[in-house]
Parts: structure tokens; C-alpha cells; sequence
């Protein structure tokens, strides 16, 4: 009878410790972590593979097919030699792999450690990212304010050398800024017609993720989309959009040509300017209108403020 209940001590501690076995591996495959530990994936491979063949010699000599049927009834059937046999195969295979199991679970621990701190140094090093961003920003915002204001008093000195800045002049300057940079997250749609009886009118968001989706391959979100001017028959309303960051507004500019290839061929893309700023392009439109007459073998286009030209083989419609 104690020899009954040694054994079945023995196989039920195999099976779990077979099990133990199974879920280490498992968690440090996952981890992918065990290559610089002191034992390796292999030796729990090989410490699974023993348990498993001692499991089934048991299985075996007990002439049974698996651990559910074992029970003291089926091991009082067995002699004396047999099971000897098994409980000592048992404590020899217990004794070999109880310290690889012990430092597979302190090696678990550790990782487990180290994965709690790489979490908080990455949410750390993330904190302090967002904080240089917005300082970087807050900084270029005071720097372009204090601009904005000293031109703003240069000019104010050259008109009135004897007066002082003035509220009105330090909140026009301020509204200069604000209103520059807004325009920078803006660009405009010219050209897409407005039909009647449709929901385009209703509807502009579409039409700007549709141009933008021709042009970038991408859909970014859309702030707000609207048409500007006054009802005029015969005459195409353009539309504003605007969206979350000025390199957005660069990126679709930059590849506005791709348009010409698309079911948007009518539709032009600008960015939106000041009055001022659209006073001084229309003045390059009419210089650059003037240069194709003289010479059309030239491919035209206004960038940085100036009229330029190249060989029209080496322009982007090219292409």
C-alpha cells in the first residue's frame, strides 16, 4: 500500500511537473529572451521529451493508455519489481531537472523585471520626447511673435520716429501670426466644378479627401472643407481645406501634378495665401503668361517667389 501511494505521489508530481515544464516554455518562447540565460530552449525541450517517455512507460507498465485511467486499483496489480522500477526512474528523472526548473523560474522573474523597467524608461524617454516638442514649439512661437512685433515697430519707427508702439499695432502684429499660421494647415481647390441639384455643395470634405487620395496616395483628416465667395453664375466657387499640420499642405503642393494624369485634369491647388501674398502671385502669373509667348519650347512653373523654367522633357508632367 505505501509503495502504491509512492508511486502515484511520483506520477501525479511528473505530470505536473511535466506541465510546469510545457508553460515555461511557452512564456520564454514568447519573450524570446533564453538564448542568453544559462540553460537553453533545448535543455527544456530535453527535460519535456524525459517526462514524456517516463509518463509512458508508466502508461506502459500499468497497461493503461493514459493518466486518467491510473488509479491505486490498477497499481495494486502490479508487482513489487515494477513499480520499484518506476519510483526510482521517477526520483532520478526528479532530481536531474529540479534546478533547471528552479533557475528557469528565477531567470522568469528577472525578465519579468526587466520588461516592467524597459516599460517605464520607454514611457519616460515618449514623456520626454512630448515635452521637447512642445517646448521646441512653444519657443519658435515666442521667437516668431518677437519677430513679428520688432518688424512691426521697425515700421511704426519709420512712420512716426517720435511715438510709441501702440495696443492696436502689438494686436495686429499677434493677428498676423495667428492668421500666417493657420494659412500654413490651408490650401485651396480651384476648378472642380459645382454641379447643380448635387450634395457636392453639401459635401466638400469628400471632394478634398478625394483630391488628396489622387494626388498622395493617402487620406489625411480633414479639419474643416468649405467653398468661399459669392454664388456667381458660370462661375466655379473655389474650395478651403484645411488639415492638421503645415507639412500635409507641402507634401499634396509637391505632388499636385499627379492631378493631370487623374480624373481631377481640371483641378488646380494652391496654397492659401494673404491678399497681399495673392496680389504678388498674380503678378507672377501675368510675367510667367508673358515668357511662354515669347518662348513656349520652355516648361514654366513659380516657386520660391520667382518664375523659373526647364527643358519640358525634365518637367514633372513629363513624366
Amino acid at each position: 500500500g505505501v509503495t502504491v501511494k509512492l508511486l502515484n505521489i511520483c506520477v501525479v508530481f511528473c505530470a505536473c511537473l511535466s506541465a510546469i515544464v510545457i508553460c515555461i516554455l511557452h512564456a520564454t518562447s514568447a519573450l524570446g529572451r533564453l538564448c542568453a540565460m544559462d540553460f537553453s530552449i533545448e535543455s527544456l525541450h530535453a527535460m519535456e521529451k524525459d517526462f514524456t517517455l517516463e509518463l509512458q512507460k508508466v502508461l506502459k507498465t500499468a497497461k493503461v493508455t493514459s493518466t486518467t485511467e491510473l488509479n491505486e486499483s490498477v497499481l495494486l496489480k502490479m508487482t513489487k519489481n515494477p513499480l520499484a522500477d518506476i519510483i526510482l526512474r521517477l526520483v532520478k528523472l526528479y532530481e536531474k531537472n529540479l534546478n533547471t526548473c528552479k533557475t528557469a523560474a528565477i531567470k522568469m522573474d528577472q525578465l519579468k523585471t526587466e520588461q516592467i523597467e524597459n516599460q517605464k524608461r520607454l514611457l519616460q524617454i515618449q514623456e520626454e520626447k512630448i515635452d521637447s516638442v512642445q517646448q521646441t514649439v512653444k519657443t519658435e512661437l515666442q521667437q516668431t511673435v518677437k519677430t513679428e512685433l520688432k518688424s512691426w515697430s521697425d515700421v511704426v519707427k519709420k512712420g512716426m520716429p517720435n511715438k510709441q508702439l501702440t495696443t492696436k499695432t502689438v494686436k495686429e502684429a499677434v493677428r498676423s501670426v495667428t492668421d500666417e499660421e493657420k494659412r500654413s494647415k490651408c490650401f485651396m481647390i480651384y476648378g472642380y466644378e459645382q454641379k447643380e441639384n448635387t450634395s457636392d455643395e453639401c459635401n466638400p470634405f469628400e471632394v478634398a479627401k478625394n483630391v488628396y487620395r489622387k494626388a498622395c496616395g493617402l487620406s489625411p483628416k480633414i479639419v474643416n472643407s468649405y467653398r468661399i465667395g459669392a454664388k456667381t453664375t458660370g462661375k466655379t466657387r473655389p474650395i478651403k481645406v484645411e488639415v492638421e499640420h503645415p507639412a500635409l499642405v507641402q507634401g499634396l503642393l509637391q505632388a499636385a501634378h499627379k492631378l493631370k494624369t487623374s480624373d481631377f485634369s481640371s483641378v488646380y491647388l494652391a496654397p492659401d495665401r494673404s491678399k497681399e501674398e495673392q496680389a504678388a502671385h498674380n503678378k507672377l502669373v501675368t510675367a510667367m503668361k508673358t515668357m511662354i509667348k515669347q518662348d513656349p519650347s520652355k516648361y514654366y512653373y513659380i516657386r520660391n517667389n520667382k518664375v523659373n523654367c526647364i527643358d519640358k522633357t525634365l518637367s514633372p508632367e513629363s513624366g
